[in-house]
């Protein structure tokens, strides 16, 4: 439950606010069938991250994806699962986003959750 109280955006209150911030990745003729991935764009939203990307891999091996509208954004792996202490620490251990191209590789069966913080306030 830590990481939804740490990320509002993986809650959202209304179906408005779904259509409004949430987007499917890999999707059309070269999907990659076992990967689910979507971003939720937090811009306006309560909460420490302008954007949220998830993936969820259930195949037997560990997945890549060109997503390269995302290329050049700064994601970073979610501040629970980079924990030492995190419950599953495959995420932290093989999970990777390449901002250059947007490429992002998820372990086998797992769940991934990448994040891009909100400038703190000055």
């Amino acid at each position: 439950l830590r990481i939804r109280s740490a990320t509002p955006l993986l809650r959202l209150r209304s179906a408005a606010d779904v259509q409004q911030r949430l987007r499917f990745l890999n999707t059309g003729p070269a999907q990659e069938p076992q990967v689910i991935a979507a971003q939720l764009d937090g811009d306006g939203y309560e909460g420490p991250h302008r954007s949220v990307l998830y993936l969820l891999n259930a195949a037997p091996g560990p997945r890549t994806l060109a997503l390269a509208a995302l290329a050049g954004e700064p994601y970073v792996l979610h501040p629970v699962q980079a924990a030492a202490d995190a419950a599953d620490d495959r995420p932290r251990r093989f999970a990777r986003f390449d901002a250059g191209s947007g490429r992002v590789t998820v372990p086998a069966r797992s769940a991934v959750v990448f994040v891009i913080p909100k400038e703190p306030a000055e």
